[in-house]
């Protein structure tokens, strides 16, 4: 891991990171398309967001209130029409644990299916036997 202070700025693909986001997480690459953009600015307002995305201000409106409730962004101090982006370690570790909560809810769902069919199944093995 490098040593705090080293980490110099690289270019990055901002595509690349949207598709390997979207593949691991479920995260739609749109929101992380307009967080990457956002990362380079203290804050975004509305209108700049949806003329960069070529969006309406309407679903550029829906696009940052999406963004809010996964934890990516926050509302700009002082300013109903500004956002800013949320330090990358706290964006990753609130799209985690999204995730996270996501997939131990599926694999509850799983369980209580394979639950089900052994109730199901089980006296149809247990006739035969007679």
């Amino acid at each position: 891991m490098p040593v705090p202070g080293s980490l110099k700025r690289q270019p990055i693909n901002k595509s690349e990171i949207a598709q390997l986001l979207e593949r691991q997480f479920n995260l739609p690459s749109l929101e992380m398309r307009a967080y990457l953009e956002m990362l380079e600015r203290n804050s975004v307002e509305v209108n700049e967001l949806a003329e960069t995305l070529a969006l309406s201000s309407s679903e550029a409106r829906d696009l940052l209130q999406m963004m809010i409730s996964r934890g990516l962004i926050i509302r700009a101090p002082g300013s109903e029409e500004a956002f800013s982006p949320l330090h990358p370690r706290m964006t990753m570790t609130n799209i985690f644990k999204i995730y996270e909560k996501m997939v131990v809810q599926d694999l509850r769902d799983r369980r209580a299916t394979v639950d089900r069919m052994v109730n199901l199944l089980t006296p149809i093995f247990d006739e035969r036997k007679n």
